[in-house]
């Protein structure tokens, strides 16, 4: 089939981007490269270059149905990561998608070897493929996909005296919401502009689903935001984060298990989270949580 692309051009582009997420798990179910919550972190958080939608090529059917997106996390040049959001009914579309992100490789100006790496599922058989004969290989870095069903009661963790949990409250909370999370991930380019932007313009975020530790000096100690998908009752935790001094406490595992709690609320029936595989910690965190492995995804990488 004959795609056509262009680059974003505006808040309806975006609304189409969002829904072929949606529908995308709603074909595919998990594991799924991107939620609709994801997106909007990526376009409003604190991640610089990776939300400019201005990067963004979209790719288009016949129909001027949206098949695909790729989102560079970076200007061309150097070392470009890219991700490839595709509609299932068009995997072949990653091909064109390839041959255009080289192509603008090897314009840009920066300095030699460039290099262009993007994202697989080691289930994606289909991508994978594509992959090889682009000459791809895959590289170190891999995350992992995990997963847990929110059936049956979920009884709270005990916390430790003094401290209690909330979800943030409006524009008076953000500047101590802005600061444990730069802690958690020092360095960190999250500004208090930053969080009121996303706040205020990101659909997916909901305050009660912005949850923190308070600790007995009311200051926040943990932390972890919550993106809910209602149309496929799915919630997605990204990010989570304690503050260096509170660690060891057992508060992110509360403040989550809060999450999944609130989650159920709203009728989700399944909730996910992304860390790195190399991470222990981390990785210990979720599974006493209740997630599970669903699969891994790996970079791949091309020297262009």
């Amino acid at each position: 089939m004959p795609f056509t692309h262009r680059p974003y051009a505006g808040e309806s582009d975006y609304g189409k981007m969002r829904d072929l997420l949606i529908q995308a798990y709603a074909l595919n179910g998990p594991p799924d490269y991107c939620s609709v919550g994801e997106l909007d972190w990526w376009r409003w958080g604190p991640g610089g270059a990776s939300g400019k939608t201005e990067l963004v090529e979209l790719w288009w059917d016949e129909q001027n149905k949206l098949a695909g997106m790729a989102w560079p996390d970076a200007t061309w040049g150097s070392d470009v990561t890219l991700d490839l959001l595709i509609h299932p009914a068009y995997p072949e579309v990653i091909d064109a998608m390839l041959t255009w992100a080289e192509k603008h490789q090897r314009l840009a100006k920066g300095e030699a070897p460039l290099q262009l790496s993007t994202w697989a599922f080691t289930s994606d058989q289909k991508r994978t493929t594509l992959l090889r004969l682009h000459n791809y290989a895959p590289g170190q870095k891999a995350y992992m996909f995990m997963g847990r069903d929110l059936a049956g009661e979920l009884p709270a963790p005990p916390l430790p005296s003094g401290y209690a949990i909330r979800h943030v409250q409006g524009e008076a909370d953000f500047p101590e919401r802005v600061e444990v999370h730069r802690d958690a991930f020092a360095p960190s380019r999250l500004t208090v502009d930053i969080y009121r932007k996303l706040a205020a313009e990101a659909p997916t975020y909901h305050p009660e689903l912005d949850l923190v530790v308070v600790a007995p000096d009311d200051t926040f100690a943990a932390y972890c935001l919550v993106w809910f998908d209602a149309v496929n009752k799915i919630g997605v935790f990204e990010p989570v984060g304690c503050y260096s001094a509170h660690r060891r406490k057992g508060l992110t595992k509360a403040v989550m298990v809060e999450g999944l709690r609130r989650l159920q609320t709203l009728g989700a029936t399944r909730a996910f989270v992304n860390t790195l595989r190399g991470e222990p910690a981390a990785n210990t965190l979720y599974k006493s949580v209740g997630f599970e492995r669903v699969d891994d995804s790996e970079q791949w990488k091309k020297v262009i």
